[in-house]
C-alpha cells in the first residue's frame, strides 16, 4: 500500500475506534469479571445489526447467532428469548457488536468487535440503585481486513465468543471448588 492510501485510510480507522460504544462498565479485574459469571445457566443472546457493508459482503446475524448458540449451548448455557431474558435473575445476555467502514481508496476494511456479557447490577454504597445492562465481562478488538478476508470476521467473532466461554467455565470450576 503506498504511503498516501495509508494517509487516507488511517483517519477512517480512527474515526471508528473513537465511535465504539464507550458508555459501558467493564470490571476492574479478571477475578470481578468472572466472579459475575458464576452461577449463570440462562441468558439472552443479542446481536447487533451488522449493517449494510458486511450484509453486502455474505455476513449476517443469523451465521453470528448459529455460530454463538452453539458456544453457548456447549458450555452448559441455555439460551432464552429475549422477552424472556428480562425474566432471568439480572437479565443477562450475551451482546455481540460487529461494525465495518470501507476505505475509499483500497479495498480494504477497518473492523471492530465487541462481545460483552451484560446483566443488571447494582452499587454496594447505592444498593437501591439498578443499572441495567451493564457489561460485567468484555472483549473487544479493531482490525484490518482486506475484501478477500472479510468472510474470516465469522471466525474471529467465534474466537472471541470462545474466550467468553472460556472465561465462564474457569468462572463456574472456581464456584464448584470453593
Amino acid at each position: 500500500m503506498t504511503r498516501l492510501k495509508i494517509k487516507y485510510f488511517f483517519p477512517v480507522l480512527f474515526s471508528m475506534l473513537f465511535s465504539i460504544q464507550s458508555g459501558y462498565t467493564e470490571a476492574q479485574n479478571l477475578e470481578q469479571s468472572l466472579a459475575s459469571l458464576r452461577g449463570v445457566n440462562k441468558a439472552g443472546l443479542i446481536i447487533e445489526d451488522l449493517g449494510r457493508v458486511l450484509h453486502d459482503s455474505g455476513i449476517n446475524e443469523d451465521d453470528i447467532r448459529k455460530d454463538a448458540l452453539g458456544k453457548l449451548d456447549s458450555a452448559g448455557i441455555t439460551v432464552v428469548q429475549n422477552s424472556e431474558m428480562h425474566n432471568l435473575p439480572g437479565s443477562p445476555y450475551l451482546y455481540i457488536n460487529i461494525g465495518a467502514v470501507k476505505s475509499k481508496q483500497d479495498d480494504l476494511y477497518a473492523v471492530s468487535l465487541t462481545v460483552e456479557f451484560r446483566q443488571d447490577v447494582n452499587l454496594s454504597r447505592n444498593p437501591n440503585q439498578i443499572y441495567y445492562g451493564a457489561a460485567t465481562w468484555s472483549a473487544s478488538d479493531v482490525g484490518i481486513f482486506s475484501t478477500d478476508k472479510l468472510k474470516e470476521i465469522k471466525e474471529y467473532a467465534k474466537g472471541m465468543v470462545e474466550k467468553f466461554i472460556m472465561d465462564y467455565l474457569k468462572a463456574n470450576k472456581m464456584e464448584g471448588t470453593k
